[in-house]
């Protein structure tokens, strides 16, 4: 079978690496959300764009899972750091790899309002924008 579109990178947006602590816990389905339990589980972004993110895992979280994350954005105005409210946001889990001795997994962002992709937007161009 051939693909076109092998060695491309077909993504919409620009991926930005970026170390940031998140938090997440399942939303479905149930038998793996009785598995991990309830709770947050913190975890460590790669990347992340307007459209989802890479993260590293301990667990193995099956492809088309649903992920609640938790965001904490920051921010910098004339040498202020400021620390914006969390946001949550569903994801849906796309990929899922083996990555050191642990999971790389890769999450498109579902069902986002407005204002949440206002955030997100905001916090990306501000992190892309070179320090002055």
């Amino acid at each position: 079978m051939f693909n076109r579109h092998w060695g491309k990178d077909r993504r919409r947006f620009q991926r930005f690496l970026l170390n940031l602590t998140i938090w997440y816990k399942v939303h479905s389905p149930e038998h793996l959300r009785s598995r991990l339990g309830d709770g947050d589980i913190e975890a460590t972004t790669l990347n992340l764009n307007q459209a989802g993110l890479a993260f590293v895992s301990k667990h193995h979280i099956p492809v088309w899972s649903k992920l609640i994350f938790k965001l904490i954005f920051f921010g910098s105005n004339e040498g202020n750091v400021h620390i914006k409210r969390p946001v949550e946001i569903l994801g849906e889990v796309r990929s899922c790899l083996p990555y050191d001795e642990e999971f790389r997994l890769g999450v498109f962002f579902k069902d986002m309002d407005d204002q949440v992709k206002k955030e997100l937007t905001n916090f990306i161009e501000a992190i892309a924008r070179p320090y002055k």
